[in-house]
């Protein structure tokens, strides 16, 4: 299962931003799981499947280039889509952009397996469908 980009805007609130009126560098990864939940929820897989006790998807791996900040006030665009990589992985690609540019802000991969209750890697739920080479 390959996804085409879904997007995800909202406006960059005071609670985002550091002192300086710069969003604070850990809430890009914030704003990337948002723009993760949005993209399965528009693809019918509510939250609640992803969080069972049986199988939860945990973020494995993130990859972030930070290239310009974004600021206070500022509409931007979170940009996901999805990649079925094995049966045990996705990886979502994402970037975060002022709206109405096209250069990215922020950009990333971030890697999602499941596990158990034991926190054990288990494949991923049949929901996902199969992997493609």
């Amino acid at each position: 299962m390959q996804t085409k980009d879904y997007v995800l805007e909202f406006r960059v609130y005071l609670e985002d931003t550091d002192a300086q009126g710069i969003v604070y560098y850990a809430n890009y990864l914030r704003f990337f799981e948002r723009g993760r939940s949005e993209l399965l929820e528009s693809l019918g897989i509510p939250m609640g499947e992803v969080a069972r006790p049986d199988c939860r998807l945990v973020v494995y791996e993130v990859r972030l280039k930070f290239r310009r900040p974004a600021f206070l006030g500022d509409r931007i665009e979170v940009l996901t889509s999805m990649q079925h990589a094995s049966e045990y992985r996705l990886t979502f690609r994402q970037q975060i952009r002022r709206r109405g540019e096209d250069e990215p802000l922020v950009s990333g991969e971030v890697d999602i397996v499941a596990i158990d209750q034991q926190g054990t890697l288990k494949e991923l739920p049949a929901i996902f469908g199969p992997a493609r080479p």
